[in-house]
């Protein structure tokens, strides 16, 4: 059943929402990052210079333009420039090889590339698909043959560009990677964006006067930087150093109301307060996305912060959340809420049968957030998005009062002898140990029963452990088939630069087997 909204006015490109916050409140501040500050008018005009330079070298609508930048202004303002010129802007991974990097260029073709001058460098390495001209330096850069930002904004007019957008036209590739390992693309439109912000800020009750610390990296979602308070009104803060001490203090000092991170980095913030104290100031909404919150670790940060910790889901392919909890209501742990409006949620099994309450399922989502298409690896649409409804490949349980909770991929569900073991299930049960830190579990092969669980964990500080400890502490509350063969200790578990949990890295590695009465 699609969740129903509020909503009823014209649906908005991304140039739109900053023209009427540009008319509305042109003197407000809408960014901040460092000692720079932008009002809405300020990022409204050199937006639109940037607009205006690539309408000038020949963009057309529907050009590619790629984006290897660090989180700064500079690169916020050119993106909403792409935006309003009827380009498509892309993140370019700067973590990823040379190799795969030039896979993306191959796959995207981009018009213009737009690089930070810390990063330029890397372009030596490259076959560039445009022309050197084309690549713009951000951040006080130059490049030989290409041009600086400096440059770009002086000599453009910041009056808005000549084009007509449709809200139905592609604004954004969000990357990710294919089942072949090779990179493809969510072909993401201003009305994916658009209705996922409106579905955002009506499920997180936000308003205009809210201030939002953006954390998450550029290559993630680039729109999660700023679709929300440039659709408020709101001012954004961007950080680009993500360490507790910086994340408490940009919270104090610019009165920061609205946070989103991951669990990690949540995690990290818990511990820190634990050493050093410090709190959070004005912050109303700590908004968790990216990966599993454990009901460990919520606990901990009510206790610490006297506020709840708010699991949320979603995806590439929605588009930003489509499942959340919500200020003031009950909260349940583990659960990552209910669906957000403006989406409609399944939960199949595997004969594609809608399953009851409480019973695990694929979850199927549609609505005007979800992306239509793929760019790149053959047959990826037939596979996700099929008859407007993308299949997520995760799996979930719904409980009476329509609470979701995710269960795992189902590409790591374990089955040890055809009996299926939920992953989630045995981190949510180490993970109340006074002694462990994080946990993560994984299936790996195993001769007599096919899969195994294997449970890497993260020690507290000073906190001694063994493999016998663990299965001794699991034994009060997993069925003895649920117990992991494997258990291995290791200093921090391989994390994204956004802080998800690199499960793929932990099934090899140096471990302690279990007891044997145990395998």
């Amino acid at each position: 059943m699609l969740q129903e909204g509020h909503y009823v006015g014209a649906v908005e490109t991304v140039g739109g929402m900053l023209a009427r916050q540009a008319r509305q409140c042109p003197d407000k501040t809408a960014l901040i990052h460092r000692a720079t500050r932008l009002s809405f008018g300020e990022l409204h005009g050199q937006s639109n210079r940037f607009a205006n330079h690539l309408l000038a070298i020949g963009l057309q609508p529907g050009d590619r333009v790629g984006f290897l930048v660090e989180k700064t202004a500079d690169a916020l303002v050119a993106f909403l420039g792409v935006a309003g010129a009827g380009g498509v802007f892309f993140p370019i991974p700067n973590h990823e090889t040379d190799a795969h990097i030039q896979a993306v260029l191959k796959l995207t073709r981009p018009f213009a590339l737009v690089v930070s001058s810390k990063l330029a460098a890397r372009l030596a390495g490259w076959t560039l698909p445009c022309a050197p001209a084309n690549v713009v330096v951000l951040d006080g850069g130059s490049a030989s043959g290409g041009t600086a930002w400096a440059d770009v904004l002086r000599s453009s007019t910041p009056a808005p560009p000549p084009v007509e957008l449709a809200a139905d036209q592609t604004v954004y590739l969000n990357m990710t990677s294919g089942t072949t390992g090779q990179p493809k693309a969510a072909i993401t439109t201003h009305a994916n964006i658009f209705w996922n912000t409106v579905s955002s800020v009506e499920r997180l009750r936000l308003t205009g006067a809210d201030v939002h610390l953006c954390m998450f990296p550029v290559a993630g979602h680039p729109h999660e930087l700023f679709a929300r308070p440039l659709y408020l009104g709101g001012t954004m803060v961007l950080l680009d150093r993500i360490a507790p001490a910086g994340i408490f203090a940009a919270v104090r000092e610019h009165g920061v109301t609205c946070l989103m991170a991951t669990a990690s980095i949540y995690q990290s913030m818990v511990q820190y307060h634990e050493l050093h104290g410090g709190g959070l100031g004005r912050l109303t909404l700590a908004e968790s996305g990216g990966m599993r919150v454990s009901p460990a670790l919520a606990r901990r940060f009510s206790a610490c912060f006297g506020l709840p910790l708010l699991p949320v889901w979603g995806s590439t392919e929605t588009a930003g959340i489509a499942l959340a909890n919500c200020p003031g209501e009950l909260f349940k742990p583990g659960s990552v809420g209910r669906p957000c409006p403006y989406y409609e949620m399944r939960l199949l099994d595997a004969q594609g049968a809608e399953v009851g309450p409480d019973e695990p399922g694929e979850l199927l989502v549609r609505g005007p957030a979800v992306c239509a298409d793929y760019l790149g690896e053959a047959g990826a649409s037939e596979r996700q998005l099929r008859d407007g409804w993308f299949h997520t490949g995760d799996l979930f349980r719904r409980d009476a009062d329509g609470c979701f909770f995710f269960m795992g991929r189902q590409s790591g569900l374990i089955k040890k002898a055809g009996v299926k073991i939920y992953p989630t299930e045995l981190e949510d049960v180490l993970g109340e140990h006074p002694a462990i830190r994080e946990v993560a579990v994984v299936g790996v092969p195993d001769a007599i029963h096919g899969e195994v669980p294997k449970a890497v964990i993260v020690l507290r500080p000073g906190a001694v452990l063994t493999a016998a400890d663990v299965l001794g502490f699991g034994r009060q509350h997993l069925a003895p088939y649920k117990l992991p063969a494997i258990v291995e200790f290791v200093p921090e578990l391989p994390k994204t630069s956004g802080g998800k949990i690199l499960y793929r890295q932990l099934a090899g590695g140096a471990s302690e087997s279990a007891p044997a009465a145990e395998q």
